[in-house]
């Protein structure tokens, strides 16, 4: 049966495609494709064999994150089987990533899921091993890697309830895909869970915890710049609350919170998640009567109490000159972004209740005193009661760095349990 569905769906995958071209076509974003003829190649799987690294370790990420938080792990495994690393991507962001990283031999735009192309590109790089990080499951190229002999591994592996849910309606393809899995390497045990319901043998999953928590950085590589920027503002002896990754619905609160915290003396920074909204947020700082500044402009008035941050970056930096922190994607429904890059550098962390990217993080951080749950109701009065006691801010803030810290050594893990596999397939 799950051959059969596998079958289903590569004959639906031309009128798919057709789709997805029509509808680029008649896209205004089509113009921001500026390689559509070296896109289209990879994408079909026509790269020359000559230009892909032979017997390379192969790892696929979706986009830039998973790129950035595999880093170290790509080091590791590059050290452990003495081979090439070739790495595909589902994005040309992901790609250009990729490209950054002197350790990877050739990085390359995923062929699209399409039995054909995934059979063809296997069969000219011939990979010793492939790599799938997170959740990029696409049941061709796990195929046809497994009907070429090329074991497949999930490393730092995660999925959610709903697309487990899914799944489950085609309980036969996914099984049949996942029973020949040698080794899948869990971030918690709800993914190793659902994966397990989905076919997935439990002597195959190791729960390693989340390799992107190995990438924390508690010494920004912008924070002499952070630092003089801070001197220039004259806030040095200020108390600064810095808002990380905001949305609008976060903006709109700091900005009604704003005078009342002037009047405490608190300066603001805050961090658009998205810095192609400049314009709008110029549109509301000028609402405000309050001065306010862009660290792009480089031009920071006297009285200056509310900084926009829109140069990338440079939150970490910022983080690590500031106070107390809050993450953004919290209050705003989007899950949280990363709670733990202002926690590792020794500040308590403020987010809202949706944090269902990031559970674990943020559980840690309530239960350990670290971290404080806010809403649009009481925001304005949590930061400034925080910001009064000192004492027992720098307490929260030791408590916050000891949290995140317990979540490093996932790239450890891995290794040992890819160790331990090698060692008994041998």
């Amino acid at each position: 049966m799950g051959n059969f569905l596998l079958f289903l769906t590569n004959l639906a995958f031309p009128f798919a495609a057709l789709g997805v071209l029509l509808g680029f076509v008649f896209s205004p974003r089509r113009r921001v494709l500026k390689s559509l003829k070296q896109e289209l190649k990879e994408r079909f799987a026509l790269e020359e064999s000559a230009a892909i690294p032979q017997g390379a370790l192969w790892v696929h990420c979706a986009s830039v994150g998973e790129v950035k938080s595999v880093s170290g792990l790509l080091k590791e495994l590059k050290k452990f089987y003495h081979k090439e690393l070739l790495v595909t991507t589902s994005t040309a962001a992901g790609k250009a990533e990729a490209e950054k990283n002197p350790l990877i031999k050739k990085a390359l735009l995923a062929p699209l899921d399409f039995y054909p192309f995934a059979r063809r590109f296997i069969r000219a790089a011939h990979p010793h091993r492939l790599f799938i990080v997170e959740r990029e499951i696409w049941p061709n190229m796990i195929a046809a890697a497994q009907r070429e002999e090329v074991p497949v591994m999930l490393l730092n592996a995660r999925i959610s309830r709903k697309s487990t849910r899914a799944y489950q309606h085609v309980h036969s393809l996914f099984q049949m895909l996942f029973s020949r899995i040698v080794l899948a390497c869990m971030q918690d045990a709800d993914a190793a869970r659902r994966y397990e319901s989905l076919g997935l043998p439990a002597p195959r999953i190791s729960i390693c915890g989340n390799v992107k928590y190995d990438t924390l950085n508690d010494r920004p590589a912008k924070l002499k710049e952070a630092k003089t920027l801070v001197k220039k503002l004259g806030w040095e002896k200020a108390p600064v609350l810095v808002c990380g990754s905001t949305h609008p619905l976060e903006e709109d609160l700091i900005l009604r919170a704003a005078p009342a915290w002037a009047e405490q003396g608190i300066k603001v920074i805050f961090a658009p998640r998205h810095l192609e909204r400049k314009k709008e947020i110029e549109t509301a700082l000028k609402k405000q009567s309050l001065a306010y500044a862009f660290l792009s402009d480089k031009k920071f008035p006297k009285n200056c109490t509310l900084l926009c941050a829109d140069t990338m970056g440079f939150l970490q930096a910022l983080y690590a000159c500031g106070s107390l922190a809050f993450v953004g994607g919290s209050i705003a429904p989007r899950g949280a972004h990363n709670l733990l890059e202002p926690a590792i550098l020794g500040k308590t962390v403020l987010f809202g209740k949706s944090f269902h990217n990031t559970p674990d993080t943020a559980h840690a951080l309530l239960a350990s005193g670290g971290g404080v749950l806010v809403n649009e109701e009481n925001l304005q009065q949590t930061v400034s009661r925080l910001l009064k006691e000192p004492a027992v801010l720098d307490n929260m803030a030791a408590k916050a760095r000891h949290t995140a810290l317990s979540f490093k050594g996932a790239t450890q893990k891995i290794m040992e349990a890819v160790t331990n596999y090698e060692r008994k397939s041998a």
